[in-house]
């Protein structure tokens, strides 16, 4: 927390200007985490200045990574940890599932349940942009546009 705190401060102090750090996907759990990651930010926003860019589909590949017994009611759990004003941008993606592991591999539709968390999180955040992240597999537009209009949608 220290070192990445020192880090982001240096980013911030060049750039003249807070940053946004993003939530990242998981693949393995650690046995030795001291801090749950929501604390983890809260810290890190708190001690920097920099704000957060919450990635609700790395929480739900997380979530199904973690062998979560709800991944939604754990995205769900996560975003409320976090204390009000942080939150910058929100993300959404598409995932794949190979096995048993999930993948953030920005190649498909948003599922459902990652709508339903972007949901919560604008509810408990407020109006926040939200991205949708597409980078593999890159449809028609339509299916870009058709994306685009959901999120807007979850605005009001």
């Amino acid at each position: 927390l220290a070192l990445m705190a020192s880090h982001v401060g240096q980013v911030q102090d060049r750039l003249k200007r807070p940053l946004l750090i993003e939530n990242l996907s998981a693949y393995v759990t650690f046995s030795g985490d001291e801090i749950a990651e929501p604390e983890f930010f809260a810290r890190l926003c708190a001690r920097s200045g920099c704000g957060m860019l919450l990635d609700v589909n790395n929480l739900m590949v997380n979530a199904l990574n973690a062998g979560a017994a709800d991944p939604l009611a754990a995205c769900r759990a996560f975003i409320d940890a976090l204390p009000l004003g942080i939150v910058g941008e929100i993300h959404v993606a598409g995932y794949s599932e190979a096995g048993e592991i999930a993948i953030d591999d920005h190649g498909s539709r948003v599922r459902p349940a990652v709508w339903a968390a972007c949901a919560h999180a604008l509810r408990r955040f407020g109006a926040l942009p939200v991205l949708v992240e597409w980078d593999t597999a890159v449809p028609p537009l339509e299916v870009l546009l058709d994306e685009a209009a959901r999120a807007a949608a979850l605005h009001g």
